[in-house]
């Protein structure tokens, strides 16, 4: 019984005080309610409309005076509150009857990555919104989630990622390795591999059935286990898992956000609405661009890629995490069908590649192979790609969607790539360097991420534009050397033909459909690099490298940046920053950091404290490997600029002249030397065109002045429509260029632009030209490790003052560049990869003569001191 009645105290205690706080919170609702000015004027009104109904009977009611005594405390408020309407209402009043003013737009960007007009005008028109002007808007995927659940519930709106993630959708990815093996071109490459082991037995020729049963299973086994080893096992679960956790990484490291642009995902919804398979093809920077690409599409809705990984990213446990995330594991060489490759693994690899898009799997794959080690866009790659366009002409696929995909960092996740730079071999991925590189990255600032996609292409429309263009199909003459005068006939045709080799290309493909395949990467890696957004530490790091080398005020650091940012804007390309030019520059010396230049820290005497970029030569390095985004831009104009210079550098008169023939044919030439380096033009368009095209950039800005004789004047109009790259067939006509000439500019303006120009390139000529004069019989490795200590000997003795010169990726592109001109030959002994020239120039004079092709462009002019 005192259990009971103790019980009921208890519950009689917990009423009282619910009530208590019930009264509590009425009391606290009712004060807030009748103190305020607002609700006050409410209640003023209402009981205007309670008197008016009641015929004022009811005048002195209680709300009425509750207000009045509201207004009556506080007169200032509602005096205040009737001059604000009345200014309201004259304002509005000025705005109907003055002039209308627009309100502020937000800045527009130039449409970025559109298809070429040459090759692709279907696909250029085909997937753009004609009823929207595409403005350039750039989005914040991270903030996708941010928005869609504003309005939602206390718990989306606090774990808006999460709940994004929750909510992604989920796709269908079934396993095709059952299609694989029943592959007819699988079946065949084990059949054929079968036959080839039991040859080589002891008694292959009397081989029975059962030695035949226990090698075909023995191969079948291998088969399979290279199947394993390359399949990707997709999870949408683990998708999830790895959105969420990109949300947390991303936002952690990336203060300035990831941004992609709103109309280049929209393309791709209505590419992908046409049922065609999509194959990005990437600009490989950074291991994280694996990642970034599947998750920049997850969020924005579409269906995540399976991804071609290189076998080194096999790794324990991360492995298995970039399998699940759609990673599919290819080998970093395959030796070619022709001498010892394996076919099964070839056969694997396309059968597994074509049954994925086939089961309506979209692609992707890194054209260039691995990462960029100096930041300028690599040669391609064709492995994959030749798959791809093999699997086309055959009929297997009726088209495909490439898509050029463009990452750009304000600072490279993967740190830097000096070490290799220097010639120390590349460290291979560990698990522990793995979680070391990721535990360094989560707390350091990178800045912002742009990830961007290219309008889709059709694969059949490509082939069939690059069919029509006769220059690329004409017989491959002799190997080019500096001294043969037909680069502007061959020229084109012949790099295409020394770069089209695949270790996927078969004993069967015609050097047309090689050269085919080599122009068709080309024109991605082009097209990509010219849609890339350009980071405030590509443009500071490249006006520091050239127009300010010496060093400058940090005024005159902003004035020369907003002075490139405009000129960048003026030629189409896309900035990947916003802002006034001293916030710009703060933040790109930020990132970038007092280890690799001077002066960007926070100490100092403000705009008038000098700032250069730092003298040692890994910090050249690092600094060149963002300035080389803008080197690509401006190689053309480089190229062209540096041509001038071997000309006119040995000619003493006031009044320098020289004639156009003469300088395209030198423009020419260099272009050969750098054609390891870069990627002037699309294969679409010619390097004759794309130079004449630089020259006028040129003349429009001063630099080049026509001299201007009533002879000349129709020659140069001929000149205009390229007649010496396209009128074949009138060889007897003179040379329609032969009377114009052009003047160098005098003006402090001109020289500064020919400054810069010259610097742009001058770095991979300094590299060029040791490589020269240290050639010799030896192992490449010696070779390179013997210039690269050349190369700092002259940099420590103020030689050369270009540290980014030292430099293993430019010296192995001169030592390629002499074996296509049949200088040197390559040849693997003992497992070593060794030079050895070849015997036409073991003479000295003879191999000083090639050389002296390339040492004429490396002038020592008295421009740059």
């Amino acid at each position: 019984m005192d259990t009971m009645i103790n019980m009921w105290t208890v519950v009689e205690h917990v009423r009282v005080a619910s009530s208590a706080a019930e009264l509590a919170i009425f009391t606290a609702i009712l004060y807030w309610f009748f103190t305020s000015s607002r609700v006050a004027d409410m209640l003023e009104v209402v009981g205007e409309r309670v008197g008016g109904w009641c015929g004022g009977v009811r005048e002195s009611s209680s709300l009425r005076q509750v207000a009045r005594a509201r207004r009556r405390q506080n007169p200032d408020v509602y005096a205040k509150l009737d001059n604000e309407l009345a200014t309201r209402a004259s304002s509005l009043y000025r705005l109907k009857e003055g002039p209308q003013v627009p309100p502020p737009q937000p800045e527009t960007r130039p449409p970025a990555g559109l298809a070429c007009s040459r090759c692709a005008p279907l696909s250029r028109d085909s997937w753009k919104d004609p009823k929207t002007e595409e403005l350039g808007s750039v989005i914040n995927i991270l903030n996708i989630g941010r928005q869609t659940f504003a309005n939602g519930g206390v718990v989306s709106r606090y774990l808006c990622d999460l709940a994004q993630c929750v909510h992604l959708i989920k796709y269908d990815y079934k396993d095709v390795l059952p299609s694989v093996m029943k592959d007819e071109h699988f079946q065949r490459a084990i059949e054929d591999t079968t036959r080839e082991e039991l040859k080589t037995t002891a008694n292959g020729k009397h081989a029975g059935e059962k030695t035949y049963a226990s090698v075909r299973k023995r191969v079948e086994a291998h088969a399979m286990k290279v199947l394993q080893d390359i399949s990707s096992s997709m999870s949408n679960n683990v998708l999830r898992l790895v959105a969420w956790l990109c949300h947390k990484a991303v936002r952690r490291i990336a203060g300035g956000g990831c941004g992609t642009r709103s109309a280049c995902v929209e393309r791709l919804r209505r590419a992908k609405a046409a049922g065609l398979p999509l194959v990005f093809v990437p600009l490989h920077r950074s291991h994280f661009d694996y990642i970034l690409v599947t998750f920049t599409l997850y969020l924005t809705g579409l269906r995540p890629p399976l991804v071609a990984a290189g076998d080194n990213m096999r790794i324990p446990f991360f492995g298995w995490f970039l399998r699940c995330c759609g990673a599919f594991f290819i080998r970093r060489r395959v030796d070619g069908s022709e001498y010892h490759g394996d076919p099964v693994y070839k056969s694997a690899l396309r059968a597994y590649i074509l049954n994925s898009l086939s089961a309506n799997n979209n692609l992707e794959f890194f054209i260039e192979g691995g990462r960029t080690r100096t930041g300028k866009p690599q040669l391609p790659k064709a492995g994959i790609l030749s798959v791809i366009l093999d699997a086309y002409l055959d009929g297997t696929i009726d088209d495909a969607l490439l898509v050029p995909v463009t990452l750009n960092y304000d600072r490279l996740v993967d740190g830097n790539f000096v070490r290799e730079q220097l010639g120390m071999p590349k460290q291979m991925e560990t698990f522990w360097s793995a979680f070391r590189g990721i535990w360094r990255t989560l707390n350091t600032n990178h800045g912002s991420i742009r990830v961007d996609f290219n309008q889709p292409i059709s694969l059949k429309e490509l082939v069939t534009s690059f069919q029509k263009y006769n220059y690329l199909k004409a017989p491959v003459e002799m190997p080019l050397t500096p001294l043969n005068n037909n680069l502007a006939v061959n020229l084109d045709r012949q790099i295409l033909y020394n770069h089209s080799h695949s270790s996927l290309f078969g004993a069967d493909v015609s050097t047309e459909q090689k050269m085919m395949v080599e122009a068709i990467g080309r024109h991605l890696v082009y097209d990509a690099a010219q849609s890339t957004a350009l980071m405030c530490t590509n443009v500071v790091s490249y006006v520091l490298l050239t127009e300010q080398r010496k060093g400058c005020s940090l005024s005159v650091l902003q004035a020369s940046v907003e002075a490139r940012g405009r000129a960048l804007k003026l030629a189409g390309r896309d900035l990947g920053y916003t802002g006034d030019s001293h916030l710009v520059v703060k933040r790109a010396l930020d990132t970038l950091g007092a280890a690799l230049v001077r002066g960007a820290g926070a100490g100092g005497a403000g705009a008038a404290r000098e700032v250069r970029a730092a003298g040692a030569v890994p910090a050249a390095l690092e600094l060149a490997y963002y300035a080389n985004a803008l080197v690509a831009h401006y190689a053309a104009s480089a190229v062209l600029a540096t041509a001038l210079e071997s000309i006119v550098h040995n000619k003493n008169t006031e009044e320098v002249t020289v004639r156009h023939s003469e300088l395209m044919e030198a423009a020419l030439q260099l272009s050969e030397i750098l054609s390891q380096e870069f990627i002037l033009c699309a294969p679409c368009t010619r390097i004759e065109e794309r130079l004449l095209e630089a020259l006028r950039e040129l003349i429009s800005q001063e630099i080049l002045v026509e001299t201007q004789t009533p002879d000349v004047l129709q020659e140069q109009r001929w000149s205009q429509k390229f007649a010496r790259t396209f009128d074949d067939e009138d060889d007897d006509r003179p040379d329609p260029t032969r009377l114009i000439k052009y003047k160098l500019s005098k003006t402090p303006e001109a020289i500064a632009e020919r400054r810069r120009l010259l610097q742009t390139i001058r770095p991979l000529l300094e590299a060029y030209s040791a490589t020269c004069r240290g050639l010799r019989d030896a192992p490449q490795k010696e070779l390179v490790g013997s210039t690269l200590d050349s190369l700092l000997e002259s940099f420590a003795q103020n030689k050369m003052i270009y540290g980014e010169a030292v430099s293993t990726d430019a010296i192995k592109n001169c030592l390629r560049l002499l074996r296509q001109w049949g200088v040197i030959e390559m040849y693997t002994d003992n497992r070593e990869r060794k030079v050895r020239i070849c015997p036409l120039y073991k003479n000295k004079s003879n191999i000083d003569d090639i050389c002296a092709n390339i040492h004429k462009f490396n002038i020592d002019t008295p421009l740059l001191k």
